[in-house]
């Protein structure tokens, strides 16, 4: 390969990745940094960035459409219908996420009454059910029930897991989260599942 082209083919990778950075930089969500949480301030700053990133990443029809069906999967009007088919049929495993839910439901409400972090700004904002992000509700809820099913199923361990992350990475994919409201709702639902196994 000639010098000549390897020079262009060096000028058009950057400047595909300054209009990249470009077109992250005016994402309307992640213009405006959120309100700090208790963390240095150049972890925040990496937390507005990144999840900026994801959510760019995320805006081609296809990419969107997949996270917002993943998405669809941690609502909890989907697990409240698995959970009423499960008790229908008399598995006990329906109580177990039945508290699960629960308890996740409770303890992410108290955690964003403490934090009250807004939402990231756009359109996604306006279909939330509630303003605050922190901690995901979606993130604490698929990783309580990820990790009740992995002690139900253990085989499947893995895949519940994965579902979990895949789930709450969607939620900053759509904009509708920061990466560390995700990160802070999996530690809220490993502590309500861990808790929920050793007291029932």
């Amino acid at each position: 390969m000639s010098e000549s082209v390897k020079k262009m083919n060096r000028k058009g990778r950057e400047e595909r990745k300054e209009k990249n950075e470009m077109n992250f930089a005016s994402f309307a969500p992640f213009a405006v940094k959120p309100p700090p949480l208790p963390l240095p301030p150049e972890w925040l700053a990496r937390d507005v960035a990144w999840s900026g990133r994801l959510a760019v990443w995320g805006r081609p029809r296809a990419r969107h459409g997949l996270a917002w069906l993943l998405a669809r999967s941690g609502d909890s009007i989907f697990w409240i219908a698995v959970i009423a088919v499960l008790l229908l049929r008399g598995q006990t495993l329906g109580w177990d996420l039945l508290w699960t839910v629960l308890a996740t439901a409770v303890s992410v409400f108290i955690a964003k009454s403490i934090f009250k972090r807004e939402r990231p700004s756009g359109p996604g904002r306006a279909l939330s059910a509630d303003k605050y992000s922190f901690p995901s509700g979606h993130a604490a809820r698929v990783t309580a029930v990820a990790m009740t099913l992995s002690f139900a199923y253990p085989l499947w361990a893995v895949v519940w897991l994965v579902w979990a992350t895949a789930v709450s990475l969607a939620r900053v994919v759509l904009a509708r989260h920061f990466l560390s409201d995700i990160i802070g709702g999996a530690i809220v639902g490993l502590v309500v599942s861990l808790l929920l196994q050793l007291f029932l």
